[in-house]
């Protein structure tokens, strides 16, 4: 036997009251739930945006870049000074980079040769005079003139002489 189905305003909605068109669906009197035209659906609302936790998370960032504007961390400079990556090349020829603290503008180094035993083998005076400025890194290369760099060095250290 078939049962007859009415309109929905025959009908009962999910809150037990009759349902009322709104112009678009089909709408419990109690506004929570839509007819989809086989079940009643539950009415999603948007929520509001909670504007007190919004106006504290505002804060709390305008207060950290406060903090952080008011109160710089000082930027630890690692890099180091002086001379560094020495090597030799040849017997004619070594290279180092240097990195001044303070400026210069007559720049010399004195170098000195050690053997694996770390014994002072030979030395070397720069017959080139350098300018460098606080903070740059420079990369040197050096030939010897005269004499070659005795053959039992092994490393050497570069000493450096302002002259200003």
């Amino acid at each position: 036997m078939r049962q007859h189905v009415g309109t929905l305003s025959e009908m009962i909605g999910p809150d037990g009251q009759p349902p009322v068109f709104d112009g678009a669906a089909w709408m419990s009197q109690d506004g929570r739930y839509w007819w989809n035209g086989t079940a009643w659906q539950p009415l999603v609302t948007k929520r509001r945006p909670n504007f007190a936790l919004i106006g504290i998370a505002i804060a709390i960032v305008a207060v950290i870049a406060f903090v952080i504007y008011a109160y710089p961390r000082p930027i630890v400079d690692t890099t180091q000074y002086g001379v560094t990556n020495a090597r030799i090349d040849s017997s004619t020829q070594i290279e180092f980079d240097y990195r001044a603290a303070t400026s210069c503008n007559t720049l010399t180094f004195d170098y000195t040769f050690y053997d694996a035993q770390g014994i002072k083998v030979d030395e070397l005076q720069d017959e080139q005079q350098s300018q460098v400025t606080a903070g740059k890194r420079y990369h040197f290369t050096i030939t010897a003139s005269g004499q070659p760099i005795d053959a039992s060095a092994t490393r050497f250290t570069a000493t450096p002489t302002c002259h200003d």
